[in-house]
């Protein structure tokens, strides 16, 4: 991999961290309990405790997937930096360029990538 491809990928995960991060900075307001009047126990308002705790849920897997993704592209800059990028953990084997460039923090070729 040349140098220019190389820093093309860094710059790409450079980006999605800190747009990650500033996902994640967002988000906490999301996964706060509503606080509905316990005066109302209507249907209504057992539909917006029900609604409000889906939303809640989805708000906490959508930002525990945020976590996994920027563990993973940390872990690609820090690959980067050690000189151990590009390669498939599985086989050893360099990852297709055209993978890198779709996702510059995979870790496997599309061959190991399939077989687990």
């Amino acid at each position: 991999m040349d140098d220019a491809l190389r820093e093309a990928l860094r710059a790409q995960l450079l980006e999605r961290r800190e747009s990650l991060r500033e996902l994640l900075s967002g988000s906490d307001e999301s996964t706060e309990r509503v606080e509905i009047d316990s005066a109302c126990q209507s249907k209504e308002s057992q539909l917006s405790r029900i609604e409000s705790a889906q939303v809640r849920e989805m708000a906490r897997a959508l930002r525990a997937r945020w976590k996994r993704e920027l563990g993973r592209v940390d872990g690609a800059l820090r690959r980067m930096e050690n000189d151990e990028y590009g390669d498939c953990f599985v086989c050893g084997e360099p990852i297709p360029v055209r993978r890198l460039q779709n996702d510059p923090s995979v870790t496997r070729c599309v061959e190991c990538a399939e077989s687990e």
